[in-house]
This record gives C-alpha cells, sequence and structure tokens, in this order.
C-alpha cells in the first residue's frame, strides 16, 4: 500500500510547486505595472501640487519609520496570500490589484502632482532617510497615494478573509495614512485618492470573480484548493 501513496504524493506535491510558481510569477508581473511609475515619475514635468487648506502636518521625521516598514508588511502580506488563499479568492486579489495599479500609474501620467521636498536639517539616520525619499524617490507621483491605495486593498482583503482582525489592520492603514502625512510625502488629498482608487480595484477584483460584498470567503492553503 505505501508504494502506491509516493505516486500521489508527489503528484500533489508538483502540483503545489506548479501553483505556487504560477502564482509567484503573476504578482510580479502584476506588480510591474506599479513599478511603471518609478521611470515615469523622472521624467514628469509641470504638473499640479494638490495641497488644501487643511495640509497643516508638521514633519515628524520618527514617522519615516511606519512608512518605510510598509513595504515589508506588503511583502508579508503577499507571501502569506500566495501561500494561504483559495483560487478564487487569489484571482480577486490579483484582478483589483491590476485594476488598483492602473488606474494609479495612469493618473501619474496623465495628470501629474507633486510634493515640494521639504528642507531637513539634521544629520541622525532618520533624517537622511526621510531626506532620500523627497530628494531621489520620485517626486511626480503624489495622487493618489500608492501607500495607500496598497495598505488599503490589503485591509479590505483581510477583512474581508478574517473579520475578526479588521480592527487591526484599520488601526495599520490609520498609521500609514499619518505616517504619508507627517513625513511629507503626501497631501490629504493624496491619501483620500489613495482609498477611493483601492476601493474601486476591491469591488472591481470581487465582481471580476464573481463574488458579492457580503460574501466571506475565509482563505485556506493551497493544496486545499487544487483538490
Amino acid at each position: 500500500m505505501a508504494s502506491h501513496a509516493y505516486p500521489a504524493e508527489n503528484s500533489e506535491g508538483n502540483k503545489f510547486i506548479r501553483t505556487l510558481n504560477k502564482r509567484i510569477l503573476l504578482f510580479i508581473l502584476i506588480y510591474c505595472i506599479q513599478l511603471i511609475y518609478i521611470p515615469t515619475s523622472e521624467r514628469v514635468s509641470g504638473g499640479i501640487e494638490p495641497k488644501l487648506s487643511i495640509d497643516i502636518f508638521p514633519i515628524w521625521v520618527i514617522w519615516v519609520i511606519p512608512y518605510v516598514l510598509c513595504y515589508a508588511l506588503w511583502l508579508l502580506s503577499v507571501i502569506w496570500i500566495i501561500l494561504n488563499t483559495e483560487e478564487r479568492d487569489f484571482r480577486s486579489f490579483l484582478a483589483a490589484c491590476v485594476f488598483t495599479f492602473s488606474f494609479g500609474v495612469l493618473i501619474f501620467i496623465l495628470f501629474p502632482t507633486y510634493v515640494k521636498p521639504a528642507t531637513l536639517p539634521g544629520n541622525d539616520a532618520l533624517t537622511v532617510l526621510l531626506r532620500l525619499l523627497h530628494t531621489k524617490w520620485g517626486r511626480y507621483d503624489a495622487f493618489p497615494s500608492g501607500h495607500i491605495y496598497i495598505t488599503t486593498l490589503l485591509t479590505l482583503f483581510f477583512s474581508r478573509w478574517y473579520p475578526r482582525q479588521r480592527f487591526l489592520w484599520i488601526l495599520i492603514l490609520l498609521i500609514v495614512s499619518l505616517s504619508t502625512l507627517f513625513t511629507g510625502q503626501h497631501y490629504v488629498a493624496d491619501v483620500l485618492g489613495g482609498y477611493a482608487v483601492a476601493f474601486s480595484g476591491y469591488h472591481f477584483g470581487l465582481w471580476w470573480t464573481g463574488f458579492v460584498p457580503s460574501q466571506k470567503r475565509p482563505g485556506k492553503r493551497i493544496p486545499f484548493s487544487l483538490n
């Protein structure tokens, strides 16, 4: 009996690896849409500064910590999604990313906006890091905030899959939102635009895969979705 089990186990293992590789490749390809803003931001000129009268937030360099940690949050979240979600949920997330990233990048290119780099005195590590973000990281990509729409997408999907963790994700989103303002990387309009683009992408992803907003889809590991 044991000899017959090995081929079945190998088949399941090979199927898991193929699915895993496919998911990784698909997400990398889709995230390349978001990365388009890096070269275009360096070449765009003109544009407007979407600053409102309520943009009175001072720059506190300590906020660069959650701003930068956001990248680790995104990476870990995507790894979790690749490894643990059912196929339909994964496709829903991918469709939402395609819509959100494409919409965001199109706005960056067609309606360029910028934030004026701030003067940051001091040579401590946090100030140097924030100065680097202000001067070397493209400036013509203010509205909508990519930090906000990516984090909002994750908040919406994880809150849908795991409602008990909703408060934690909302808290994370709030911290990220404040970090974009207190680092001088974005204005209030950019934050609100990020929310709007992400909500649109989220509902597009649900619609594309046949979900309705009230349906709950708990995540499962890939092997279960392959049966």
